[in-house]
């Protein structure tokens, strides 16, 4: 006959592993969901939601004054663009002065790219859509290139070609905008982009004489 104490340390020490099987199964679930969850994220994907950095996406848009000079020094390089491209059009063949224009781009990109990684640390967020859109982008801007050239080196003086292409993607972008993102714009807004689809068709239609 086993005496009081010889139970009660028996009943501990049963107690004592159930809790510890218990733990361990727990212990052995807990690993097993977290290695479902990280197979299940695309080796892509390096999402970053607590980037502080100026180039991470916003919920809300800045102050005007945080982004008007940036835009319009961007709208100065592609008015610079159109000019370069009209001044080499009749000299070079449109698919190779496209390519051309694309390599410069690829290697100043991968410089700034290269600072910012180096020397400042800066964090790369990305994932498979942003990189896919890119990619996109990339396809539709090369074909833009290789159209100005073609378009430029017809003749069409710059004054007419210029504000034509850059005032229809305006037009495009604000149309495109609205069908496929949802975007509202306001009744001025649209306003506008009437004025800019008649500005399009009254500099398309001048003939060389009137200019």
């Amino acid at each position: 006959m086993r005496s009081p104490e010889i139970s009660s340390a028996l009943s501990k020490m049963r107690r004592l592993r159930s809790e510890s099987l218990e733990e361990g199964i727990l212990g052995e679930k807990t690993r097993l969901l977290s290695k479902i969850q990280q197979t299940s994220t695309p080796p892509g994907d390096r999402s970053l939601p607590e980037v502080t950095t100026m180039f991470a996406p916003g919920l809300e848009p800045p102050p005007l004054v945080v982004w008007l000079t940036p835009a319009l020094v961007c709208a100065l390089c592609y008015a610079l663009y159109n000019i370069f491209i009209k001044k080499g059009s009749a000299s070079i063949h449109p698919i190779l002065g496209g390519v051309i224009l694309q390599i410069v781009a690829a290697f100043l990109g991968a410089s700034i790219l290269g600072f910012l990684v180096i020397e400042v640390e800066e964090k790369m967020f990305y994932d498979t859509k942003g990189i896919a859109w890119a990619i996109l982008a990339g396809l539709a801007v090369g074909a833009a290139e290789i159209l100005s050239f073609l378009v430029n080196g017809m003749g069409v003086p710059a004054v007419q070609s210029i504000p034509v292409i850059i005032g229809g993607s305006v037009m495009f972008g604000t149309i495109i905008g609205r069908i496929f993102l949802a975007e509202v714009l306001s009744l001025s807004g649209w306003f506008g982009v009437i004025l800019i689809a008649i500005g399009i068709t009254l500099v398309g239609m001048e003939s060389e004489g009137e200019m």
